[in-house]
């Protein structure tokens, strides 16, 4: 790429980095704009919005020329560092949020602190006119904010203020060399760079509500007192270094495959990027409305928490030796929809159910992709398959050693009950289809699966004899729902497809032997597996199911989905393939960008990303096929990832 490009063109996708602070994200571009930030949390409305709008709100340089050359995040963190030629130099732009007011790097962190996003410009090379704009744009785009001088007498440049009607916080805006005439609702720093100087900008944003109580007194409401002072390089690179000093400590209490050790420890730390750590969630994504296809309708909203997705997470911390974030997660598992009888598919970082699903009819979209969506009506979904799914995580949560109460007990085995009730029903699924309910075979197995964790979660904790009678039952339910889904969930192939009497190749079905269900050298798991690699892959990359023939009632088409194409190489890994595995597992671990970030899906025709980025189930899946692996290559892999399966 050369020179820069203009300010109505999109970057691809790809090109977008993540910086965090465990409560929020922002994402930036190859050329140091920051186009994505939402306050004070994952699913809170945008300050910068350009990601979706290109007048959404940004902050970038405003550079006429400006190539990029390279960028990298600081060694073992969250840290961004980007460097980009401009007329007369070089500079290195450093971002990050600050993590201040930790206790220690499993510990929690401080939910009271002000957030602190921070950018500091270094002149590498040469002398630089800095020209770097802010243009805040709160609540997805939809209001202008009125910007204040608000430092104090005599330094009253290097301090803005943002108001906005419906806003109550205010946003303070730092700089070390002050402030440009304030105009259109945003402003610029404007000053001459010679090599070795540097330029700190901040946004300090509170006080807030940060882990959805209000802040009182005392202590607590001194932890978050508006700033007035503006800011010093020393108090920036004060932050800096404790930023880095956390992600280091944290980073170092992982465990990573030998073989992958960089790649994997980048997932765990875009993971850890993932977590709102005020209640251990764990979101989807950073984004919203990133599409799977440009151009198409198939634009979702990722900012929040599934159960659906407990037993993949559960698994990659348990690989990675993270407990403590697995204990958390669990936390959340139990809390989350406490007042609801049947759970629900999703639900916020709080453990609230999302407001219903809403089009931004304002915002035009990544490169025309409409609608732009926030909420998900998913969650109102019937998905039988977060039963096995969130039972699973408890037994894997169990087994690796973390406590688990009565409380958690009372909750989860009624999960069970619901399973063993419930499980003849029609339903959504896994793939959350919006052309109604169908008897999918992956929701089948799920079910099988929570009645099979429910059993045994009974005797790892010692409640055999007191729960003998649902035993029973569900051990009955569990050998109907087996005998059912061998007798109409498969073709005549023997391949498991995707409704029960149908012929149709569903992805999901890769998961069977990973769960134990059959055994991966099983009659019925080959002729899956070769089913699924004729029907559904190509060059590695698999397809969720073919668009054309499913009932998922949303047009478009759709690229390779990465979770399940690192499915197919952990079926490979457990049938001793390994060769073919370790292959096929590299050619996937290199769709990630320059920095090691994953998206959702990849087009094998265009060579692009596409999906919501960071994806966390594509990072997840990176990290449990690189532990699959490395098991497999140790000889410790026997059947079935998790458990011993029976034979078909």
């Amino acid at each position: 790429m050369t020179g820069r490009a203009s300010a109505d063109e999109f970057p691809p996708i790809s090109e977008y980095a993540p910086i965090g602070d465990c409560r929020t994200m922002a994402l930036v571009t190859r050329e140091g704009a920051i186009e994505w930030w939402c306050q004070p949390r994952f699913d809170a409305a945008s300050i910068f919005g350009a990601m979706l709008d290109r007048g959404a709100g940004c902050w970038r340089l405003e550079h006429e020329e400006a190539r990029p050359l390279g960028r990298r995040y600081l060694p073992h963190s969250a840290v961004l560092e980007t460097r980009v030629a401009v007329e007369g130099g070089v500079l290195a732009i450093t971002d990050f949020l600050a993590v201040v007011g930790k206790r220690d790097a499993s510990g929690p962190l401080n939910p009271y602190a002000r957030q602190k996003l921070v950018r500091l410009v270094r002149c590498e090379d040469g002398t630089v006119d800095l020209a770097m704009r802010c243009e805040p744009r709160p609540d997805y785009g939809r209001r202008r904010p009125r910007l204040l001088l608000a430092g104090p007498d005599g330094d009253r440049r290097r301090i803005l203020a943002m108001t906005a009607v419906g806003e109550p916080r205010r946003l303070l805006f730092g700089s070390t060399a002050g402030w440009d005439t304030i105009r259109d609702a945003g402003s610029s720093v404007r000053t001459r760079l010679n090599a070795g100087d540097e330029v700190g900008m901040l946004i300090d944003y509170g006080p807030g509500d940060l882990a959805g109580e209000e802040v009182r007194t005392g202590s607590q409401r001194e932890a978050v007192e508006e700033r007035r002072e503006p800011p010093e390089l020393e108090e920036l690179h004060a932050w800096l270094d404790e930023t880095l000093a956390f992600w280091g400590a944290w980073a170092a209490l992982g465990t990573f495959p030998e073989q992958d050790m960089g790649r994997v420890e980048r997932s765990a730390i875009t993971l850890k990027l993932l977590t709102y750590h005020p209640t251990g969630a764990i979101v989807a994504a950073g984004t919203t409305s990133l599409p799977e296809a440009i151009g198409g309708p198939r634009n979702w909203d990722y900012r929040f928490t599934w159960l659906r997705d407990a037993s993949f997470t559960l698994y990659a911390l348990h690989c990675l030796g993270y407990r403590e974030e697995a204990s958390a997660y669990m936390g959340w598992l139990q809390r989350a929809g406490s007042s609801h009888t049947t759970p629900l598919v999703l639900y916020r970082v709080d453990g609230n159910p999302p407001l219903r699903e809403r089009e931004l009819e304002h915002l035009e979209g990544y490169r025309s992709s409409r609608p732009v969506r926030i909420g998900n009506a998913a969650t109102w979904q019937r998905q039988l398959d977060i039963y096995g799914e969130t039972l699973d995580a408890a037994y894997l949560d169990v087994r690796a050693g973390n406590p688990f109460g009565a409380e958690q007990w009372r909750k989860l085995s009624g999960y069970a009950d619901l399973a063993a009730r419930r499980w003849r029903l029609p339903d959504e699924s896994i793939w959350e289809m919006r052309g109604g309910v169908r008897q999918y075979t992956y929701s089948k197995v799920l079910c099988w699966v929570a009645l099979d964790r429910a059993q045994r979660l009974a005797r790892l904790l010692g409640r055999e004899e007191a729960e003998r009678e649902r035993m029973d039952r569900w051990r009955r339910a569990a050998a109907e729902i087996r005998r059912t889904v061998m007798e109409r969930g498969r073709r005549d192939d023997g391949a498991f497809v995707q409704i029960f009497d149908s012929d149709v190749m569903d992805a999901s079905a890769l998961l069977f032997p990973l769960v134990g269900f059959v055994r991966a050298d099983s009659p019925a798991a080959k002729a899956t597996l070769r089913a699924v690699r004729e029907e559904l892959a190509h060059d590695g990359l698999v397809l969720r199911y073919r668009p054309d023939r499913s009932t998922e009632g949303i047009k478009g088409h759709e690229a390779g989905f990465l979770i399940c194409s690192f499915w197919l190489v952990d079926n490979l890994a457990l049938r001793g393939e390994l060769d073919e595995a370790r292959r096929l597992f590299d050619r996937l671990a290199a769709h990630a960008n320059d920095v090691g970030i994953y998206s959702e899906e990849w087009d094998a025709n265009s060579g692009e990303a596409l999906g919501n980025l960071p994806q966390a189930l594509t990072h997840i899946a990176l990290i449990s096929s690189a532990h699959n692996l490395e098991r497999a290559q140790r000889g410790v892999m026997h059947g079935a990832v998790r458990r011993d399966a029976p034979r078909d």
